[in-house]
């Protein structure tokens, strides 16, 4: 009985273990199903390939101002940018940090504000003006992106370039200034302390997109992308166009949009009343030859505007020309499109032209910045700077940005356009500091002996700067905050913005 009992009980036990090996198994199996099952998810929502990821385009335009038709300028004739606005988010109150392309894009790229020693004119470098300093292409390069510059971006092309773009920048191959005109040859000028010698201020020729520098951007833009949609590396391409940059060299087709009859110069011709000495404006224009032309006469200002607003609709159709390029290759879906400018321009306001004043002609800017997730035929009053383009672009990309970044994302307007982003913004120019806000403009200079001179400008009640009101008893509590405001910024860094 001793040895049955023994031989049952061997077999229950035997039984027993087979049983919880078999069910260890089980669970065993269950847990890899589910590991398994999990993974999978995780795949499927981030996967490493490229279909998932998030590209960026930006279009870089060379001294545009918000003469589209999505701001309502009536003048205009840009049907693609305004049916890249109808795909995403237009910000009527974009602003430059500083009035000139060098500094100004310099600024842009690595996210740091300008100062008086920092970002000063058009020959600005980042890598001198801020060592050590990574540009957006870098970081977005250090993370696994193929980044590439076709045209302007950086104003000089080899600044950062070794460590922001994973093959060399590409340029049209022709002087921006290129002439096709061969009446042009009969206006030339000679650039003062310099050998360089310049065109007309205008010229249209009847030739194809292609032929002046701009047009070859394109092209190389278009191969690009067709290169990059093979691969699995998610990109950043810069694209660069140089127009409505002076001189306002186009296509004849382009000038035909715009007969002269339709412009009239613009109807304050002098200074700003009570405008200091310091504002003064660009001497740009007068490095080319003017045709026979006044200087400031009517004509003078009706044959800028022409050559202005037909420069902007070539750009226009370049621009239609690459979108166009990001569809048609499948990327829209993971691409997201981000058109925007270095600066304003004066286009004769007060007698003004080109940039480097601290007036909203020269500062402000179109921004449309189009992609998945983003808002769709929405405009929005939210004040942003060109320092923001740093931080958004991270972002909207799942990156982390550096701990030099001085501007502040505003992918939650893109989503939500009716949100606020800042209440004030900051931009300076040699001399002059000013501080934009939903209302008011505030400037101040410091002159050569170390005075001060100020502006102050009421944008909902003088939308044009006509009047500086800034000795008028009604604003000086409002001149007194937004002093100290600036103040704060500029000789501390205490750039409040909220």
């Amino acid at each position: 009985m001793n040895d049955i009992n023994k031989s049952v009980k061997a077999g229950f036990l035997i039984l027993l273990i087979a049983t919880m090996i078999s069910a260890c198994t089980l669970l065993e199996s269950n847990i890899q199903q589910e590991t398994v099952y999990q993974v999978n998810k995780t795949d499927n929502a981030e996967p490493p390939s490229q279909a998932k990821k998030q590209n960026i385009v930006m279009i870089m335009v060379d001294d545009l101002r918000p003469v589209l038709g999505v701001y309502g300028d009536k003048n205009a004739h840009t049907p693609n940018m305004d049916a890249l606005a109808a795909q995403g988010v237009t910000f009527t109150q974009a602003y430059a940090n500083v009035p000139v392309c060098g500094a100004s894009r310099a600024s842009m790229l690595t996210g740091i504000r300008p100062t008086k020693t920092r970002f000063i004119n058009y020959k600005a470098v980042a890598e001198k003006d801020a060592p050590g300093a990574k540009s957006l292409p870098q970081v977005l390069r250090e993370s696994g992106y193929h980044t590439m510059a076709i045209g302007k971006i950086f104003h000089t092309g080899s600044d950062l370039a070794e460590e922001s773009w994973s093959e060399k920048v590409q340029h049209s191959g022709l002087p921006h200034a290129t002439r096709l005109n061969p009446n042009s040859e009969n206006h030339l000028k000679t650039k003062k302390n310099s050998k360089r010698i310049n065109g007309p201020w205008y010229e249209t020729a009847d030739v194809a997109d292609e032929a002046y520098p701009d047009g070859k951007v394109k092209e190389k833009a278009l191969t690009a992308l067709s290169r990059l949609a093979k691969q699995d590396q998610p990109f950043f391409l810069g694209v660069g166009f140089i127009r409505p940059h002076l001189p306002f060299y186009a296509p004849k087709k382009y000038y035909d949009l715009h007969p002269k009859e339709k412009f009239s110069p613009f109807f304050h011709r002098e200074k700003p009343t009570n405008a200091p000495e310091s504002l003064r404006g660009s001497g740009e224009i007068h490095t080319y030859h003017h045709k026979g032309y006044t200087f400031n006469s009517d004509a003078f200002h009706v044959s800028s505007l022409q050559g202005y607003y037909a420069s902007v609709s070539y750009i226009d159709a370049l621009v239609g020309d690459v979108v166009a390029q990001i569809d048609r290759l499948g990327l829209r879906e993971n691409t997201t499109i981000m058109l925007i400018s270095d600066h304003g321009f004066n286009l004769g306001e007060h007698n003004f032209w080109t940039k480097h004043t601290m007036l909203e002609t020269s500062l402000r800017i179109p921004m449309i910045v189009s992609g998945p997730n983003i808002a769709k035929n929405q405009k929005t009053d939210a004040l942003v700077e060109l320092l923001d383009v740093f931080p958004t672009i991270t972002e909207i990309t799942n990156l982390s940005a550096p701990a030099q970044i001085e501007g502040e994302s505003f992918v939650k307007s893109l989503k939500d356009p009716a949100l606020k982003h800042k209440k004030q913004i900051y931009s300076r120019f040699k001399a002059g500091d000013s501080i934009v806000t939903d209302d008011f403009i505030f400037t101040s200079y410091t002159t050569k002996d170390n005075q001060i001179e100020e502006m102050l400008y009421d944008h909902k009640q003088d939308p044009h700067e006509i009047n500086n009101v800034v000795h008028e008893p009604s604003y000086q509590s409002r001149a007194a905050q937004l002093r100290a405001q600036l103040a704060a910024c500029m000789q501390q860094q205490n750039c409040e913005t909220h």
